[in-house]
């Protein structure tokens, strides 16, 4: 089975996910922070990781260095609701640590799922 790690500080965002992959056949785990995350990822591997981008803490940024210098970039995938400035913003920061695709909240979970899918394929 699949194994997918969600990142986000939103519970309802979490378990939304968890849900909407669940369904699916994954396995899934959550973390509120990159903090947290960061004991989970490095004590167990996952097939596609999706974490937010601002976060207490450990932010996404954080996280997605962590997972680049692991080799994991391109099965991380970073999410974004906006902050500061637009969620457009912190994506396309995120795009250029080479992660595997971004979304903007609300998250599209169609074509989310089907990313997910293209990575596990794509990454045996």
């Amino acid at each position: 089975m699949s194994t997918v790690l969600i990142i986000d500080d939103d519970e309802q965002f979490n378990l939304m996910l968890k849900s909407a992959m669940e369904i699916k056949g994954y396995d899934v785990e959550t973390a509120v922070n990159g903090k947290e995350a960061k004991a989970l990822y490095q004590n167990k591997k996952y097939d596609v990781i999706i974490t937010d981008i601002i976060m207490p803490d450990v932010d996404g940024y954080e996280v997605i260095l962590d997972l680049r210098r692991m080799g994991m970039s391109g099965r991380t995938i970073a999410v974004s609701g906006g902050g500061r400035t637009a969620a457009d913003d912190y994506l396309i920061t995120a795009q250029h640590f080479d992660v595997a695709a971004t979304f903007n909240k609300p998250v599209d979970l169609q074509a989310l799922r089907a990313k997910v899918e293209e990575i596990i394929q794509n990454n045996p």
